[in-house]
């Protein structure tokens, strides 16, 4: 018997500053006694985001940048959806493939999640079901997300907007730096420890609208501006200690990046010869790899997932099942790709007939463990295991 792999025990390892690299910075904490409410690191580290979205961004014609870091990523969402002005009950399209934090995000401030199936293409939600959809039912903002960090086309996502009079917040949780920022509505980035780019806690908040951008500000501080409370607010600001651990992750980003690369592709030489049992999550070459799933070509995914702890290795189902056959979601209405939409008191089993390609997702599609502290043998191990997985 093979001896287990420690690395390979769980799918994910978070990939932050060791306690040595950030002294430096909790000591100009100590000197400034300054812990929260926008300090000196908390600006710093959105001064430096700032500067690295702006370098990568695709659109400048489209205007500068600005952007609000959040105390998580839900916050990010949730904010986003206050800042483009959902009101009490509006409908809040969103992928039935996701976070919980998601709906839970338009459930939390008054509104209502829709969830729609998704194109077995991308794996995500498109502009081409969102207008089906809206022809059926009034929405009042739409919520496609950068499914597993694979980002999504911002200039489809525009013409959505355009045509529809729409807003639209894109959840790229996963994808900073390779989301593309639309002319118009709000990405929401996730900061949190199991990201690519983690600071522990954390979200960010980009768009092209700087009075957005501002209000979101105002609101994450009790919607107080010089301590006088000026409209609805929340507190949902960034403390300097996660900051002060994004500024060291921006130094490190780039090492980051070069690593996970690197993981990709030693995953690409060694599962080569499965090739003809699956496929890759499509467009995962623009991604700075996160969740690294499978598209098996049998469903056996819930088998392999099972096996996975006799063998010493975390298979997994990262945000699946879909959200509608969660306990706490059960009573979501959904729309298929056509925009027929099933009320949220529809069975279980119809629900399941009437979203084919989330139930896809489901049944063929598996996690492998992905992160910067395996090595090749690790990776080797996982492709050796998985491909005598599938022929049993």
């Amino acid at each position: 018997m093979t001896q287990p792999r420690p690395m390979l025990q769980k799918y994910l390892i978070s990939d932050l500053p060791k306690a040595d690299e950030l002294l430096p910075l909790l000591r100009r904490l100590d000197e400034t006694r300054w812990y929260s409410n926008f300090g000196q690191l908390s600006q710093e580290f959105e001064q430096k985001m700032l500067g690295l979205l702006t370098a990568a961004d695709r659109h400048p014609q489209h205007g500068p940048l600005y952007i609000k870091t959040m105390s998580t990523g839900y916050h990010a969402l949730e904010v986003g959806l206050r800042m483009l002005k959902v009101p009490q009950g509006g409908k809040v399209l969103m992928p039935a493939v996701t976070f919980p934090a998601c709906p839970l995000s338009a459930l939390h401030m008054g509104g209502d999640a829709l969830l729609a199936d998704v194109d077995p293409d991308s794996w995500a939600l498109t502009p081409e079901t969102a207008r089906r959809v809206a022809e059926k039912t009034k929405l009042s903002a739409v919520m496609p997300v950068a499914i597993y960090g694979v980002p999504l086309d911002a200039d489809a996502w525009d013409k959505f907007q355009r045509d529809t009079n729409i807003p639209v917040i894109i959840d790229a949780a996963a994808a900073i730096e390779t989301q593309p920022i639309p002319a118009h509505g709000l990405v929401a980035h996730s900061l949190h420890a199991t990201k690519p780019f983690g600071v522990g806690e954390g979200g960010l908040l980009v768009s092209r609208d700087e009075k957005m951008i501002a209000g979101a500000h105002v609101y994450s501080n009790f919607g107080t501006y010089d301590r006088i409370a000026t409209v609805d607010g929340s507190n949902t600001k960034m403390s300097e200690y996660h900051a002060a651990v994004g500024v060291l992750q921006t130094q490190r980003w780039e090492k980051i990046k070069s690593r996970r690369k690197q993981i990709f592709a030693t995953y690409q030489k060694h599962l080569a010869p499965l090739s003809n049992n699956f496929s890759l999550q499509p467009g995962i070459e623009q991604a700075v790899v996160s969740s690294f799933m499978l598209r098996l070509n049998r469903p056996c995914a819930a088998a392999i997932i099972a096996a996975g702890p006799a063998e010493g290795i975390a298979f997994h189902k990262a945000y699946l099942p879909p959200l509608y056959r969660h306990p706490h979601f059960a009573n979501l209405s959904v729309a298929n790709r056509e925009g027929k939409i099933l009320p949220g008191d529809t069975t279980p089993e119809k629900k399941a007939a009437h979203m084919p390609e989330s139930e896809m997702m489901f049944a063929h599609i598996v996690g492998v463990p992905f992160h910067t502290f395996m090595d090749e043998e690790d990776i080797k191990t996982v492709a050796t295991t998985l491909r005598r997985l599938i022929a049993a």
